[in-house]
């Protein structure tokens, strides 16, 4: 972590937030009025020799009207410093009223140092003589809890009173907890290879998504695990989340390098060792990356699974269902509207098969999205509108969201991909069910249309 030189350091003042002197024992503290309505709203505490994360603070002006924020410092107080200064307000510097002001220790950002909430840490918004406009202390707050590999401390909502430690954060964005109901739900299957692509030109194809409609990239598990590929992931994943694009991780389930069957038949139990990784890689996702959600795939058998049918109590459906639930599980216990999704095979009454009923699964996942890939199928659009309307009469409470291709031909025959107008003519069937979203597969096929119209 970059950390202020001895020399610098002893130089800096040190101030306490004391309160007022009386007049006959010493000077009164600064009256702080015109400063009052500037608070902290958003720390990112990430030591940067423990973390590729930059530390930032961002302030907010909680008032009406125009404040000055000249006469200001942000001191910290940590197991290196004692109140010094990270920051101070250059001349003339002003917050209008709402406006926010991001200060980083990147790339000269205008913090100091990094901050690292591994260890207690205090952070004071003081004037020259230690008068305290705002403060947070991290232990008071938070206990011994640090940040997630990229999330941050927020009020929530904007200048409340009430902080929360979330897995995701909002650099100058309004603070708010994660809600489907913020977002179009409209979605692409997007692979780890296509992230460099929609990040080039300052994220062109990036924007153009977004402008045309689409909230969500279920991106695939492998921009989260390989080394060249978190070097493009990390930035992509900030400006999604300042474009206002809801990044799932698209996860394989039951399949690693080939189908895993997580059913140990001569046992009459379920392998714990494969739960284990899920719920693992589960955890990883969400607090290194800050997903708003996990989309599961390969939720299911590959054809084969009435062949792990052992008992009433251990059999493939089950082993789905436990599953769906675990994973359900980890997202509702962060409290912060995190959501599951799994991709369905779209085959009616397909248990024998794929272990999957969506009627139990539905139980614990929020979305199903069955991949209705007519073009494979070979359906007319009443067949469309038939197999969505089967799954949202089948889903157990869970949302229906249409999984549809890009193109069409299948992946064994070849494919083409679709222009906007023969995209879009698919979507208009499918949105004509009950299906109440839509999930493109893929990105990096056919020319996308524009679907703002649709929620």
């Amino acid at each position: 972590m970059k950390r202020l030189t001895p020399i610098l350091a002893a130089t800096l003042a040190v101030f306490g937030c004391q309160p007022a002197q009386k007049p006959d024992v010493g000077p009164q503290a600064t009256d702080i009025s015109a400063w009052k309505g500037i608070v902290f709203n958003e720390i990112a505490a990430h030591d940067q020799e423990e973390s590729d994360a930059a530390s930032w603070v961002e302030l907010l002006n909680t008032t009406d009207k125009e404040i000055s924020l000249e006469g200001l410092s942000i001191l910290i107080t940590d197991d290196y410093f004692k109140d010094q200064s990270l920051w101070d307000a250059p001349e003339g510097a002003k917050l209008a009223a709402g406006e926010r002001l991001v200060l980083s220790s990147a790339n000269d950002g205008g913090i100091r140092t990094g901050i690292s909430s591994a260890s207690e840490f205090q952070l004071k918004l003081a004037v020259k003589d230690g008068t305290c406009v705002d403060s947070f202390s991290r232990d008071a707050v938070f206990a011994d809890t640090p940040c997630y590999g990229r999330g941050s401390y927020q009020r929530i909502p904007d200048g409340a009173d009430t902080w929360k430690n979330l897995t995701y954060s909002s650099k100058g964005q309004e603070n708010k907890v994660f809600s489907l109901d913020d977002y179009r739900r409209t979605a692409i299957w997007t692979w780890s290879s296509h992230v460099a692509g929609l990040s080039e030109n300052d994220f062109e194809k990036l924007k153009e998504f977004k402008r045309l409609g689409y909230d969500h990239i279920l991106l695939n598990y492998v921009a989260f695990e390989s080394t060249s590929a978190l070097r493009n992931t990390i930035p992509f994943m900030e400006k999604c989340e300042e474009l206002g694009i809801a990044v799932h991780c698209w996860m394989q389930c039951f399949y690693n390098g080939g189908w895993v069957n997580p059913v140990d038949d001569a046992n009459n139990c379920y392998k714990e060792d494969v739960y284990e990784r899920i719920r693992t890689n589960a955890r990883k996702y969400i607090e290194n990356f800050g997903v708003k959600g996990l989309h599961l795939d390969y939720i299911r058998f590959g054809g084969t699974a009435a062949k792990h049918n052992p008992s009433a109590e251990v059999n493939s459906m089950g082993a789905v269902n436990r599953c769906c639930q675990e994973i359900r599980e980890i997202l509702d216990s962060y409290d912060e509207g995190l959501v599951s999704s799994a991709a369905l095979m779209p085959e009616k009454n397909s248990v024998s098969y794929y272990g999957q009923n969506p009627s139990q699964m539905g139980r614990y996942i929020h979305i199903l999205m069955p991949m209705a890939y007519r073009y494979s199928y070979g359906w007319s659009d009443n067949g469309c509108k038939d197999i969505i309307n089967w799954f949202a009469n089948n889903s157990g409470g869970a949302e229906v969201w249409a999984g549809i291709t890009t193109y069409t031909g299948n992946d064994n025959s070849g494919v083409k991909g679709m222009s906007a107008e023969e995209m879009r003519k698919d979507i208009d069937i499918f949105m004509d069910s009950k299906a109440t979203g839509l999930v493109l597969f893929r990105c990096g096929l056919g020319t996308f249309p524009d679907v703002t119209d649709l929620n």
